[in-house]
C-alpha cells in the first residue's frame, strides 16, 4: 500500500514538472500607465508552478518562482505636456490629445531605449523560454525588438487599453471599428453621434492614421536603425467589458477579459485604517486624485470644502504631501494603487472620486461604487463621458471647476436612487462570467505553451496591406457614386436642353408674330397709298 501511494505521489510530481513552463514577461510602460496591472495574472501563473522571468517597470513580485529584472521608465506625459510654466494644468482639444497620445508612446519607448540596463538584457535572460507575455496596451513594441533570439517564441499580449485600429493591425485582424458608430477612445463624444459629431469622429480616425504613417513609423525607424518589425503575437487579452466600454465585434485572436487585474478576495486593510473604516457608520467617500495638485489651491480647496460640508461621512484621501487641518472625518493615506481594491471592497463605501482610468472604474463597478470623475488626459475623457451617460456616476468638468465642484455631484449621488439601481445591475453583469478573468487568462497562456501554433491561423496580415480606401470599400462605392453623378449631370443637361429649346421656340414664334404684324402694316400702307393718288 505504501509503495502504491509513493508511486502516485511520484506520478503527480512528474505531471507537475511536465506542466511547468518558463515564461518571459516584458512590461516597459511608464508609471502613469499602471504597469503593475498585470501582476494578478503573473501571481496566478506562479501558483500553477510556472517559472517567470519578469523584465518590468512594475514592483518586484517577491515569489520563489520569479526572477525579476527591474527597469526604470521615468517618462512623465503629464509634466511634459499638461503642465504650463506656472505648474498649472493645460487643457487641449481632441486632436491635440491624440497627438500627445502618440508622442507619449514614442517618449516612453525612447526612455527605455536610453537605459544602460538594456545593453546587458540579452546576457541576463537565460532561456530557453516557452512563452513570452508582454504588455500590448498601446500596440507598440518597446522591448521585444531588443530580443531577436526570442522572435520565434509564442507571444501572449496583455492590453489594458481599448480595441483600437492599432491593436487590430497588430493582430492582423479586420478593422471592425466603425467611425460612424464608435467614438474615438481619446474623444469626449457621446455614444449617440449627431451628423456633425460623426464628421468630427471621422476626422479623429483619419488623423490617427495620418499620425501613424507620417510621424510614428518614421520615428520608430530612426530609433531602431530603420527596422520596424511587428511582433507576431498569437493572442491578446483585452482588459475591457461592455458594462464600461462599447459593444464591438471582437476578432477571434483578441479575447475580452475585463477586470483581469482585480483580485477576487480583498485583503485586510492596515489595522489603523480598518478601525477608522469600521467606525464610519454613515459611509465612506474614497478620494484618489493624484493630479489634483496641478490646479493649485482650487483643487484641494474643493476637496476640503466637500469634507466639511458632508460631516456625516468619513473620507479616505489617498494623496502625497497634503497639509490639512485636523478633521475627525478625514484620514489621509499614502498608499499604492493596489490597496484601492481593498478600500473599494468595503461594504460602506458610498462614492469614489477619481480621474477615470479604466482600472479604477472597473474596480468601482466590481464593487457597485458610484464614481465622480475628474478627467484630465487622453482616454479618461472618453471614460468619463460613458460613466455619465450610463448613470454609473457623474463627471466634473474643468471648464467650470470651483469650490462646489465635488459637493454638488456628491449630493446628487446620495439623493438620486437611479445610480444605485444601475450600479447593482452593472455589478451583476460585470461579475457574471463562465470563468473568472484570471482563470481564463491562465488557460489561454497554458494553451499557447502546449501548442504554440494553435492560434496562428486566426491572423490575416494581408488585410492591413491594402489602403484605407480599399479596406472601407471606398473604391467600390465610388462606381455607383460616379454613375449617380453621370445620371444627375445628364438629367441637368436634358432639362437645360429642354429649357433652351423652349426658349428658342418662343423666340421663333415671337419673330413670326412680328413678321406677320409687319406684313399687315405693309398691306394697310399699300391700300392707303392708291386712295391718296386719286
Amino acid at each position: 500500500m505504501k509503495i502504491f501511494v509513493a508511486l502516485n505521489l511520484l506520478l503527480l510530481l512528474l505531471l507537475s514538472c511536465v506542466q511547468s513552463a518558463k515564461i518571459l514577461v516584458l512590461v516597459g510602460t511608464a508609471a502613469h500607465q499602471h504597469p503593475s496591472w498585470t501582476q494578478t495574472l503573473l501571481t496566478a501563473l506562479t501558483a500553477r508552478g510556472h517559472v517567470l522571468t519578469t523584465v518590468s517597470t512594475a514592483p518586484e513580485l517577491h515569489m520563489a518562482n520569479v526572477q525579476h529584472i527591474q527597469l526604470q521608465n521615468d517618462y512623465d506625459v503629464l509634466k511634459k505636456h499638461y503642465v504650463n510654466s506656472e505648474g498649472q494644468y493645460r487643457q487641449y482639444w481632441n486632436i491635440k490629445q491624440l497627438m500627445i497620445y502618440y508622442e507619449s508612446l514614442l517618449g516612453s519607448c525612447r526612455a527605455l531605449q536610453e537605459l544602460n540596463e538594456l545593453s546587458k538584457l540579452q546576457q541576463q535572460l537565460k532561456g530557453p523560454y516557452d512563452l513570452i507575455v508582454y504588455d500590448a496596451s498601446y500596440a507598440l513594441d518597446c522591448l521585444l525588438h531588443l530580443l531577436p533570439n526570442f522572435a520565434k517564441l509564442p507571444k501572449l499580449g496583455l492590453s489594458g487599453g481599448k480595441l483600437s485600429t492599432d491593436l487590430l493591425a497588430l493582430m492582423g485582424a479586420e478593422d471592425t471599428v466603425s467611425a460612424a458608430k464608435i467614438p474615438h477612445f481619446i474623444s469626449d463624444l457621446p455614444e449617440q453621434l449627431s451628423y456633425w459629431q460623426r464628421i468630427k469622429n471621422h476626422c479623429m480616425y483619419l488623423t490617427e492614421r495620418f499620425l501613424k504613417v507620417s510621424i510614428v513609423l518614421p520615428v520608430l525607424q530612426g530609433m531602431r536603425n530603420g527596422e520596424v518589425n511587428v511582433p507576431s503575437t498569437q493572442l491578446v487579452l483585452l482588459n475591457t467589458h461592455p458594462v464600461l466600454d462599447y459593444v464591438q465585434n471582437m476578432p477571434p485572436n483578441i479575447i475580452e477579459i475585463g477586470g483581469l487585474h482585480i483580485r477576487e478576495e480583498a485583503t485586510t486593510l492596515p489595522e489603523g485604517l480598518q478601525s477608522f473604516v469600521n467606525g464610519c457608520t454613515e459611509g465612506i467617500i474614497y478620494i484618489n486624485l493624484p493630479w489634483l495638485q496641478l490646479m493649485h489651491a482650487e483643487g484641494h480647496n474643493a476637496v476640503k470644502h466637500t469634507i466639511r460640508e458632508f460631516q456625516q461621512y468619513c473620507f479616505i484621501w489617498n494623496a502625497k504631501n497634503i497639509k490639512t487641518e485636523h478633521l475627525s472625518n478625514l484620514r489621509v493615506v499614502e498608499q499604492e494603487d493596489s490597496m484601492q481594491q481593498d478600500i473599494l471592497s468595503q461594504t460602506n463605501v458610498k462614492a469614489f472620486l477619481t480621474h477615470g482610468d479604466s482600472f479604477g472604474l472597473q474596480e468601482a463597478v466590481f464593487n457597485a461604487v458610484p464614481v465622480i470623475v475628474l478627467p484630465v488626459l487622453m482616454d479618461q475623457l472618453n471614460n468619463a463621458k460613458r460613466i455619465e451617460e450610463r448613470y454609473l456616476g457623474l463627471r466634473v468638468s474643468l471648464d467650470n471647476f470651483g469650490q462646489n465642484a465635488f459637493s454638488e455631484p456628491l449630493r446628487r449621488l446620495m439623493r438620486e436612487d437611479i445610480f444605485d439601481k444601475v450600479l447593482h445591475q452593472a455589478r451583476i453583469n460585470f461579475r457574471t462570467r463562465q470563468t473568472k478573468p484570471v482563470d481564463q487568462a491562465v488557460w489561454y497562456a497554458e494553451q499557447l505553451i502546449a501548442e504554440p501554433s494553435l492560434y496562428k491561423h486566426l491572423a490575416q496580415p494581408t488585410l492591413n496591406d491594402s489602403s484605407y480606401f480599399v479596406r472601407h470599400s471606398l473604391d467600390v462605392l465610388i462606381l455607383p457614386v460616379v454613375f449617380m453623378i453621370a445620371i444627375i449631370v445628364n438629367v441637368i443637361f436634358f432639362v437645360l436642353q429642354i429649357m433652351n429649346d423652349s426658349k428658342l421656340r418662343k423666340e421663333r414664334e415671337k419673330k413670326q408674330k412680328l413678321k406677320q404684324i409687319e406684313k399687315l402694316r405693309n398691306k394697310d400702307k399699300d391700300k392707303k397709298s392708291p386712295a391718296k393718288k386719286e
